[in-house]
């Protein structure tokens, strides 16, 4: 069993902030979601070698004040390997353990990966335009801990940005286009 343990910090982050963010994402009135818009997020990784255990990645979308939106990815070994699932820093203080388990997909191998957000929160609710970070989030049992979080304004126009990147995350694409 995977025991979690809060701080004062991360308890008053969880419920103040959850209970805050509902108020104000209900008092916004911010343009909704451009209609047929999908942010497609392709992140491509690399490793091998001796011992080699391939990775948990998660890939996820925060608000502009860092409350988990929208997972998109996630990579982890369900059972034996959840001792490790914390080894995903940010992700694991923001997600829910009972959802890491009902979201989680295996790990995958080295490669190219690409996923699309639909601007729906978790819920399944339209989310409105404005300041998102995308995030990608990669650890690696016996290996190096990575987080790339780049700060988009998502709008209706569209737009496409490639980041290199110097660890195993080698690179990471943001399109967002209206769906062919």
């Amino acid at each position: 069993m995977l025991k979690r343990y809060y701080s004062r910090r991360s308890f008053f982050r969880r419920v103040l902030g959850g209970a805050l963010a509902l108020g104000l994402s209900r008092a916004q009135a911010g343009k909704p979601w451009p209609q047929g818009f999908v942010l497609e997020v392709a992140f491509a990784y690399e490793g091998g070698g001796f011992r080699y255990r391939a990775p948990y990645v998660a890939a996820y979308v925060e608000d502009e004040k860092g409350n988990l939106v929208r997972t998109l990815a996630l990579f982890l070994m369900p059972g034996k390997g959840e001792r490790w699932w914390d080894a995903l820093r940010r992700y694991y203080l923001l997600g829910d353990v009972a959802a890491m388990r009902a979201l989680s997909g295996p790990t995958r191998p080295p490669g190219r990966y690409a996923v699309a957000w639909d601007g729906k929160d978790e819920r399944g609710r339209t989310v409105t335009q404005g300041v998102y970070y995308v995030c990608v989030e990669y650890a690696r049992e016996h290996g190096p801990y990575e987080l790339f979080r780049e700060k988009v304004e998502l709008s209706d126009k569209p737009f496409q940005k490639a980041y290199t990147l110097k660890g195993e995350l080698k690179e990471v694409v943001l399109d967002y286009r209206k769906k062919a």
